[in-house]
C-alpha cells in the first residue's frame, strides 16, 4: 500500500512540474524580458496588446517596428497634448502675465516640448529652463489624475500610443491640428491596432520577395 501511494504521489506531481515549466517558458520570451528591462530602466510601460502582438508574430529583431524597442532613448518619445491640458496651461499663463498676453512665446515652448519628454522622470527636459512653466502645469495636471498622450515615434508620421484609451494603437499626425484657447497643436488621427499595421507591412514585403 505504501508503494502504491508513493507512485500515486509522483504521478500527481508530474503535471504540476510541466505547468510550471510552461509558465516559465512563457515568461522568458525575449520581448517580455525586454519590456521588464525598459520598465526598470526607463519607466516605460509597454501596453499588453503590444507585447501579445510581438509574441504572436515572432518577428526578427531587424524588423522595423520590433527594432524600435531595442533602441530606446529620450528621442523615442513624442507627446501629444489634450484639450484639457492646453486649457490649464493658458489659464495659468494668463494668471501670471495678464488676460491680454500674447501667446506666441507659449505656443513655441509647447511645440518644442513635445520632443523633449523624459519618460523616466515623467517630465519635460528639466535642464531647459524654457520648459519650467510647462512642467509646473504638467505636475498640476497629473495630480488631478489626468495624463497627456505619450507615444513612441515609429517614423513616417506614425506614432504608437502608450497610454490613454487608444494605447497599443498606431496613429498618424499628418497635417492634423486642433486649436484650443488660441493655441494650435498637433493631434493624432486614424488609430489602428498595431497588429493590423504589421500585417500590412508584412504583406507589402512579401510582394517584393
Amino acid at each position: 500500500m505504501k508503494i502504491f501511494n508513493f507512485f500515486k504521489k509522483k504521478d500527481t506531481q508530474i503535471p504540476q512540474k510541466q505547468t510550471k515549466k510552461a509558465t516559465y517558458q512563457e515568461e522568458t520570451h525575449e520581448f517580455v524580458e525586454r519590456c521588464r528591462f525598459l520598465k526598470e530602466e526607463m519607466g516605460l510601460e509597454v501596453p499588453l496588446s503590444v507585447i501579445e502582438t510581438f509574441k504572436r508574430y515572432h518577428l526578427p529583431k531587424h524588423n522595423y517596428f520590433y527594432s524600435v524597442f531595442w533602441h530606446v532613448d529620450d528621442d523615442s518619445f513624442i507627446i501629444f497634448y489634450t484639450e484639457a491640458f492646453i486649457e490649464l496651461v493658458v489659464c495659468r499663463y494668463k494668471e501670471i502675465y495678464g488676460a491680454d498676453v500674447d501667446l506666441t512665446e507659449l505656443s513655441e515652448q509647447l511645440n518644442e516640448a513635445i520632443y523633449e519628454y523624459r519618460m523616466k522622470e515623467k517630465c519635460f527636459d528639466r535642464t531647459n529652463s524654457d520648459f519650467e512653466f510647462i512642467n509646473r502645469c504638467y505636475e498640476e495636471f497629473r495630480k488631478s489624475g489626468q495624463e497627456l498622450i505619450i507615444t513612441m515615434d515609429l517614423g513616417h508620421y506614425d506614432h504608437l500610443v502608450l497610454n490613454h484609451e487608444e494605447k497599443g494603437n498606431v496613429a498618424d499626425c499628418i497635417s492634423s491640428y486642433q486649436t484650443t484657447k488660441g493655441i494650435r497643436y498637433k493631434v493624432l488621427t486614424q488609430f489602428r491596432p498595431l497588429h493590423e499595421v504589421l500585417i500590412e507591412t508584412l504583406k507589402g514585403q512579401e510582394q517584393y520577395l
